[in-house]
């Protein structure tokens, strides 16, 4: 019997404590319900060891996944008997990969990634294991993000620029968003949003690519409209702008956003041994009272009665 898990709407996998020779089998029966249909192949003789946790979201659907070494594929019969309808994002985190299309061969490191679409045939190798995180999109909302369907496999890679920063931010989003699912429509809606940002490489809109560059450096006391401005290439006039038309402004949206992180930590069992000074500062406060001041402000009660309470 397959060992799955719920943990607070996250499915959980693992092939820990199963029969050695029923751990592929058993694996590849997990992924064609709840991911994406694979087979799968050892690559020696160590029985497979593979952690897979799920987290399926109305339009959307995050996992992460560990696993020994191994190979994938998914072939005709795999598209034929689980066809998904969407395209599948893969970010490498740890281990070295190759994906395997019509397109050719690449070797994916850690921090690269690649989009394919899910019902087109390919095959990946896992030489030395893998984790990663994974994102599911309909072939739909794909559509509405970029205008076009996905033709080819589109590989991105974390190195620099305004795709790097929203790649980043993605990953963190959906290693937050699985550790703690608190709130999987606002995770949702960002994770749409940062796709945006991600597929049109820093030619799509600058309000999208701005939010990005905001969620991977919200924890830094010293980000800034200049300094989110000149990350992606535009003056910090031009940002506000951009903002402004969105009935935004850069610096408020920092704080909310930066808020809203400290109320999630505050009502979080991950972090209740943290103290409220150690959770200001991890949220980008330069200091515990001033941190306290606009938490009351925005939320009519103290962080430590918030957290008293819960």
């Amino acid at each position: 019997m397959a060992q799955v898990t719920a943990e607070h709407g996250v499915r959980v996998f693992s092939t820990a404590g199963l029969p050695a020779e029923e751990r592929v089998a058993l694996w590849e029966q997990h992924n064609a319900r709840a991911l994406v249909g694979l087979s799968c192949k050892t690559i020696d003789d160590a029985p497979l060891a593979a952690t897979e946790r799920n987290l399926p979201l109305p339009r959307l659907h995050f996992a992460h996944v560990s696993g020994s070494p191994h190979l994938v594929e998914r072939g005709a019969r795999e598209i034929s008997d689980r066809p998904t309808g969407a395209a599948v994002l893969y970010i490498a985190t740890a281990g070295e990969a190759f994906f395997y299309s019509t397109g050719g061969t690449r070797v994916l490191r850690p921090g690269q990634a690649v989009l394919c679409d899910a019902d087109r045939p390919f095959a990946r190798g896992f030489s030395h294991g893998l984790k990663e995180f994974v994102l599911k999109i309909p072939h739909g909302a794909l559509e509405e993000l970029t205008g076009s369907t996905l033709a080819q496999p589109e590989f991105f890679d974390l190195t620099d620029g305004a795709a790097a920063d929203a790649l980043g931010a993605l990953t963190r989003l959906m290693r937050t968003a699985i550790d703690d699912p608190a709130d999987g429509h606002r995770a949702e809606q960002q994770a749409l949003g940062l796709l945006a940002a991600l597929l049109t490489g820093g030619t799509g809109t600058h309000l999208d690519i701005a939010k990005a560059v905001i969620e991977l450096h919200l924890r830094d006391p010293n980000l800034s409209a200049a300094r989110v401005a000149d990350r992606i290439g535009i003056s910090e006039r031009q940002l506000c702008r951009v903002f402004n038309r969105a009935g935004l402004s850069v610096a408020r949206h920092i704080l909310d956003r930066r808020l809203e992180l400290a109320r999630e930590q505050l009502l979080s069992s991950r972090t209740a041994h943290c103290s409220i000074a150690e959770i200001a500062r991890d949220c980008g406060f330069v200091s515990p009272s001033h941190f306290t001041r606009t938490f009351k402000r925005r939320y009519d009660t103290t962080p430590a009665h918030l957290r008293a309470t819960s």
